[in-house]
């Protein structure tokens, strides 16, 4: 069996008044990856202390998104850099989404910094490269363009020397990119829909991440409607089963 660890720092869920499940953000992994043969899939928080160790028994690691900057010095952000190390040198895929993206970017050696132009929201055109194209991530996705949810206010800004960019946004230039065919960074979140993307900002607002929820924002999150991009969560995890490890498992 091969093991896929998902690793999902942003850990919100969502209950109704009387405490019935409502959403979560792993929920929404758990929907893109359904139920694949051969796969096992361990989730975990950013925060679980055995982490580390615990990808170092891995086929190919997730890593999802956050409300943290990954620009910033943090022990937060410290310990996510080690997972990526232990990807980068144990040669364990890693497929890192949005917050996740953008401190493998940092990791690779790119600039990642606070958007000069604010936040990118919605479910803009993102334009797959040539290079894109070709990489198994975008496997049986037709067309040179994808729609996907977007909701980040940071980004790498500069390609991390040796990647290669696989896909470009008009706001963010540097949208997915893949480092010697093992580390891929995506900005948008594949695994999320329009409804997703609303659960999530109310989750902000209970959660306290923010104040209130401002107008212009909140049209663009009423407005999005697309679908989760399918293809691109169970393609990463088709490479885990392709060639699992022969690493003891410790998940």
């Amino acid at each position: 069996m091969a093991k896929l660890l998902i690793v999902d720092p942003l850990d919100l869920a969502l209950e109704s008044e009387g405490g019935a499940p409502v959403w979560s953000s792993r929920s929404c992994f758990e929907a893109s990856l359904g139920e694949m043969e051969g796969l096992v899939c361990h989730y975990t928080t950013a925060k679980d202390p055995e982490l580390c160790r615990i990808a170092l028994g891995a086929d190919a690691v997730i890593l999802g998104g956050s409300e943290e900057s990954a620009w910033q010095d943090t022990v937060f952000n410290d310990h996510l850099l080690d997972l990526i190390a232990i990807c980068k040198n144990g040669r364990i895929p890693l497929l890192a989404i949005c917050y996740g993206s953008q401190l493998l970017g940092r990791a690779l050696g790119g600039h990642v910094s606070r958007h000069p132009d604010g936040i990118e929201l919605g479910a803009p055109a993102i334009r797959i490269t040539e290079k894109g194209k070709r990489h198994p991530l975008f496997k049986g996705i037709q067309g040179g363009c994808i729609w996907s949810v977007e909701t980040h206010n940071d980004a790498v800004m500069t390609l991390p020397p040796g990647c290669d960019l696989l896909a470009s946004t008009d706001h963010t230039p540097v949208q997915a990119f893949s480092y010697g065919g093992l580390l891929t960074g995506v900005q948008f979140h594949p695994e999320m829909n329009g409804d997703d993307l609303r659960f999530l900002w109310e989750a902000f607002e209970r959660k306290g991440f923010v104040d209130s929820v401002p107008e212009e924002y909140r049209r663009k999150i009423d407005a999005c409607e697309c679908d989760r991009i399918l293809p691109i969560l169970r393609n990463f995890a088709e490479m885990a089963l392709a060639s699992p490890s022969p690493r003891n498992a410790v998940l």
